[in-house]
């Protein structure tokens, strides 16, 4: 669950660990002043413009991590120290937020819409007070819809500067755990339907799984809540005051997604309950079938168990008529039985009742007064005003 790119015991600190399965490295910068917006690809660091004017936004979106050479070249042109080259290249890492002389580092996890694992993203984000670098590998659901928003002229992205840019893309890394949630909470609400209804080995396995998907978003979102609230405590000459007021909504969603979160986890871990619970009601409705079925049998058992012994005097086996009247003094016991049975309501099957939220609403719903109770109210009020 936890399988983190890190150098060797006792390698030189800002080692650089790449994965073999990362895609080559891409740079795509976006150059933003007032009204003016250009966007472009530069294959080598070189290409990147050298010289911002003032008030100029550049933001240089690093795809891949499969070249070590170029993202030593990014790390020496904008001054990265190693320990946070480290932190941005060595994923995973714990969501967090350090502050260094020449820039300010996030480490932020996005969560996948589409997926069976929905395994959380990293995305590292280095910025100035000119300059935004994020660094990713498959973080572009999470992006998209901030170049989006800077197609528009008149977009708040254009006139505040680089430290709202960063708190758009922290934002969208926190909503866009809110359409994973809300499919979560669907599928433990099917979950629990069929654990009630049909609880096969294969929906245990179900369960399981989804309770392994919401660990791996707790582990994400709990110490990203922390980072966005340590940007509103530390002094940062990075972050402008009027930006804090946005961070501040963006820490109430995490606190939000954190309980949902736990709220979840709770449900799944009450669910393998209700599945086990239920496994063990049909279990016990088997074997009252079972035993109702033995028990009836058991009375016409006895009497042919009775006349099948080998003894030579036995009057009853002489008479006329004896066998038809063994096979209905049998009947009539199993008739019997069951009459007894069905009285005692041990025939019934016994389900496990679940309330619909519209049943469950239509019982909390409170009733009315009724009309006599109304009559007397008034006439009481009557009274004591004539009094």
């Amino acid at each position: 669950m936890f399988a983190r790119r890190r150098p060797d015991a006792g390698a030189r600190p800002g080692t650089l660990i790449l994965s073999p399965n990362s895609q080559p490295v891409e740079l795509s910068v976006t150059l933003i002043y007032g009204k003016h917006h250009k966007v472009f690809s530069c294959r080598s660091v070189e290409e990147l413009p050298t010289q911002l004017i003032d008030g100029q936004l550049m933001w240089i979106d690093v795809r891949g991590q499969g070249d070590g050479t170029v993202l030593q070249k990014l790390a020496s042109r904008f001054r990265i120290t190693p320990l946070a080259m480290e932190d941005l290249v060595n994923a995973p890492q714990r969501p967090k937020m350090e502050l260094f002389e020449h820039q300010q580092l996030l480490i932020a996890h996005s969560v996948p819409a589409a997926g069976r694992d929905m395994t959380p993203s990293q995305l590292g984000i280095v910025f100035d007070k000119q300059v935004v670098l994020t660094f990713h590998e498959d973080c572009e659901h999470v992006l998209a819809p901030i170049h989006e928003r800077l197609e528009n002229p008149n977009a708040r992205l254009r006139r505040k500067g680089p430290d709202y840019l960063v708190y758009a893309i922290l934002d969208a890394c926190v909503d866009g755990c809110y359409p994973v949630l809300e499919g979560l909470g669907e599928s433990i609400e099917k979950l629990e339907e069929q654990a009630l209804r049909d609880p096969r080995p294969e929906l245990l396995a179900q369960i399981h799984h989804t309770k392994n998907i919401l660990v791996r978003i707790r582990r994400s979102i709990w110490p990203q809540r922390e980072m966005v609230l340590s940007l509103l405590t530390v002094d940062s000459p990075f972050i402008d005051k009027s930006t804090e007021e946005y961070l501040r909504d963006t820490t109430d969603h995490c606190t939000q997604l954190s309980d949902v979160v736990d709220m979840y986890r709770e449900s799944t871990s009450g669910l393998i309950n209700t599945y086990m619970s239920a496994v063990a009601h049909r279990s016990n409705e088997i074997m009252k079938v079972l035993t109702l079925l033995t028990s009836v049998f058991v009375p016409p058992t006895f009497l042919a168990g009775v006349y099948g012994m080998n003894f030579t005097s036995m009057p009853e086996l002489s008479m006329e008529g004896a066998y038809p009247a063994a096979l209905t003094m049998m009947g009539m016991m199993i008739a019997g039985t069951l009459f007894y049975f069905y009285r005692r309501g041990w025939l019934r099957r016994a389900p496990i009742e679940h309330k619909t939220e519209q049943t469950a609403t239509a019982e909390r719903k409170p009733r009315r007064p009724s009309r006599r109770v109304v009559v007397q109210s008034s006439h009481s009020h009557n009274t004591r005003k004539a009094a």
